[in-house]
């Protein structure tokens, strides 16, 4: 068996998004066991909420969705370590995808899923020729919130009590990013050097 990941996307020297596969549950599962506290408040994620084997499962069913063309479960590799995961949801019908992350707490402030979601909306605009980039989280998820506006996407809305969060309702804010607008802040960046 080949350690070469079936996906892997550069971030930057020390950064990779991979494809989470069967053979990373192990190191996935720590991740989240470290991170379970930090999780909680923002995740509900029920195969988080369970054993090696839920997990294991999980990643397969998310393997499944990569080979039917209908996104990534990548993980966030750091120094060839696993400290976060990035979802990458495709919906060709809407020529858009959705992107969902976290990081685990030891990492961050260091600008890494902003960095990472950065490749990725460069990935949606260029390789898959899609129309828009879509970004969603609670509201009082500050942290979440400043990587879509760090990345220059407009706040579209916020819908009540869309999600529940284990023990209460949260409101959750909608970000999007048109290709025009990427393809607009690209050529501004030209012109300013």
């Amino acid at each position: 068996m080949s350690d070469k990941p079936v996906l892997c996307i550069q971030v930057n020297e020390e950064t990779q998004l991979r494809l989470l596969e069967e053979r990373h549950v192990e190191e996935y599962f720590a991740l989240i066991e470290r991170n379970q506290e930090h999780l909680q408040e923002w995740i509900a994620v029920e195969a988080y909420e369970g054993s090696v084997e839920t997990l294991r499962a999980y990643v397969k069913q998310r393997l499944l969705q990569f080979v039917n063309g209908e996104g990534y479960h990548l993980g966030i590799w750091y120094q060839d370590a696993l400290v976060g995961v990035l979802d990458y949801r495709l919906n060709w019908r809407g020529r858009k995808v959705e992107l969902g992350y976290w990081l685990d707490a030891a990492m961050e402030g260091k600008g890494m899923v902003t960095q990472a979601c950065r490749t990725m909306v460069r990935h949606a605009f260029e390789e898959h020729e899609l129309h828009k980039v879509e970004i969603s989280c609670a509201t009082d998820n500050t942290r979440s919130r400043a990587v879509a506006e760090r990345l220059g996407f407009s706040q579209e809305g916020i819908l009540r009590q869309t999600d529940r969060l284990h023990d209460r309702y949260v409101d959750s804010v909608f970000y999007g990013l048109l290709v025009d607008e990427w393809n607009a802040r690209a050529e501004h960046a030209k012109a300013a050097r």
